[in-house]
This record gives structure tokens, sequence and C-alpha cells, in this order.
């Protein structure tokens, strides 16, 4: 049976758009730029839904905010968005699920990571690929991701997990410069998952 309508996927689309919309206003505020038409997305049922859509946004702002401190998190982000093309998508997803294990905070990168890479190509000038970017989200989030979620309990059961998760900083000085776009694509995984940013899940004793 498809999870596709329900309440965690109306969650899940909405807010990815609201993840982008949030970081399109921060970035091109005050500015000229043409935003593309963000695809639609389903209301949501109840109060207690939006209150839930709320507190997820909240969650990858903070998540977000110190993320965007980290020097080698931004230098993947400015690799991928010089491939320029429909493959940045299929090159983030390789390198946050590359042993195509999913957790809450792994989804949540991949959704603020493909938020700032909106941005890029709209900055750009990329309408297409800014289009086929969410799309590709959208579509990997229905096909993979729901699945596991709906399993989870909904997205209701991540926020305790979420308010648990911290960063951990590992000195810049210990990794070489990478260079090149694609050194950047090769090693995404490596500074997203544990290279310059280890995601420890705090367990209460």
């Amino acid at each position: 049976m498809s999870n596709e309508g329900t309440p965690d996927g109306q969650i899940g689309e909405a807010l990815l758009i609201r993840v982008v919309k949030d970081q399109m206003v921060n970035a091109i505020k005050g500015g000229s730029v043409s935003v593309p038409s963000l695809p639609d997305v389903q209301p949501l049922p109840n109060v207690q839904h939006q209150n839930l859509l709320d507190q997820l946004a909240q969650s990858v702002k903070v998540i977000g905010d110190q993320l965007n401190q980290e020097q080698n998190f931004n230098h993947q982000i400015d690799g991928l968005a010089r491939l320029g093309d429909r493959k940045i998508f299929s090159k983030l997803v390789e390198g946050v699920f590359s042993d195509g294990q999913i957790n809450w905070g792994r989804i949540i990168v991949l959704y603020y990571a493909v938020g700032k890479l909106a941005v890029k190509m709209v900055l750009a000038n990329l309408p297409r690929v800014f289009s086929e970017l969410l799309d590709s989200c959208l579509d990997f989030f229905r096909t993979k991701l729901l699945v596991w979620i709906c399993k989870m309990g909904g997205w209701i059961s991540s926020i305790s997990a979420l308010t648990q998760f911290s960063i951990e900083h590992i000195s810049a000085s210990s990794f070489c410069t990478i260079p090149s776009a694609e050194l950047v694509v090769a090693f995404v995984c490596g500074i997203l998952l544990g290279s310059a940013i280890v995601w420890k899940l705090n367990r209460s004793s």
C-alpha cells in the first residue's frame, strides 16, 4: 500500500518546500532575482500536523545553522553546485546515503543541502536544474524515505531523536584541500558523514 497522500507524506513534501523557501528568503532578500515556481504541495489536514511541520522546520534551521559554520560542508555544496546539471541530486544522495542506511539526521542533512543547492541554481540562473533538483528530491522522498519514515512511526518520532543530535567539529587542518568539483563529489560522503561533520546520537543512559 502506498504511503503517498498520507499525513507523513504531505508533511515530508511540505517540509522540503518550506526549507527551500526559507533559504530563498535569506539568500536573495532585497534582490531582483527571479525565483522559479515551486512544486505544489497538499495542505496539511489539521493544526497538529501544521505544528509538527513547524517543529521540523525549526529543527532543520538549527541544524542548518551549525552546518553553515563548517567550511568543508560549504566546499562540498559549492563543488556539487558547479556540476550545474541533473546529476547534482544523484551525487548528493550517493554521499549522504552511501551505505544505504537511513536515519533522521541524514534526512535533515539531505533536505538542508537540497535547499542550499536550490538557491545556488537560482542565483546561477539555472531554472531547469532548480526544478529537476526539487522534483528528484520529492521523488526520492516518496519512493525511498517515506517507507522508512512510516516504519519508524512517522515524522512525530523524529522530534526526540533530532533534539539529541549534535555536530562534532573536527579541525579542518586534519583534511586535505579538495581543489576540484570531481574530487568534491568523490569525497562528499566523507565530509557529510564523518570527515568534517560527525552526526552523533547521544542516547540517554
